[in-house]
């Protein structure tokens, strides 16, 4: 999976990070930027809205098997030795979780495949979303799953190196060099 872009929206439409790991094919201005990361938070609000209420309603053993997300060992580790444990923060262990997690994206977008690209959505429960803009469109639950631990990795990244930030200031663009370097060399070794 080639990662072409990462984007973080706060919880009220506002993009505080964007990043392109590959140029993109059009040129975008960052008034451009703004206003895709208001439509996605539009739609994002619009598609919980639109959840049908049987589905919002169902019973709690199939509402737990649909959000459970497998953990796929691996993802994001460093391909030089795995065996060795990494320091991410205050993270232990050679990865950031190991263990299935709990989608908290209930309701509303979680990805979008078109002929060009594919995105994924990541909510945390504070509302902050992280979008993946991949090169390819990816059609199977396997890819989806691939996308989901690496969203939450970014989001492990987010919370160590950002929200612990004693200088940054919520819902402030992200400025900070130690979140760039850290989400690259997720990225980069992928």
């Amino acid at each position: 999976m080639a990662i072409q872009s990462v984007m973080i929206i706060n919880k009220s439409g506002g993009l505080v990070y964007n990043h392109n790991f590959i140029e993109p094919k059009g040129t975008m201005n960052s008034n451009d930027y703004l206003i895709l990361a208001g439509t996605l938070h539009s739609v994002f609000a619009i598609a919980s809205q639109l959840t049908p209420k049987a589905v919002q309603i169902s019973n709690k053993s199939s509402q737990k098997t649909e959000t459970q997300v497998p953990y796929i060992p691996g993802i994001g580790v460093s391909t030089e030795n795995k065996m060795a444990p990494l320091q991410l923060g205050s993270f232990m262990g050679p990865d950031y979780f190991q263990e299935p997690f709990t989608n908290w994206n209930k309701s509303g977008l979680r990805h979008m495949i078109t002929d060009e690209f594919s995105m994924f959505l990541f909510q945390s429960l504070t509302g902050i979303k992280f979008v993946l803009i991949s090169t390819n469109n990816f059609r199977n639950n396997t890819s989806v799953s691939i996308a989901e631990n690496i969203l939450r990795k970014i989001y492990c990244i987010y919370s160590d190196y950002v929200m612990k930030d004693p200088f940054y200031s919520l819902d402030m663009p992200i400025r900070s060099e130690l979140f760039d370097s850290n989400l690259k060399n997720l990225i980069e070794s992928l």
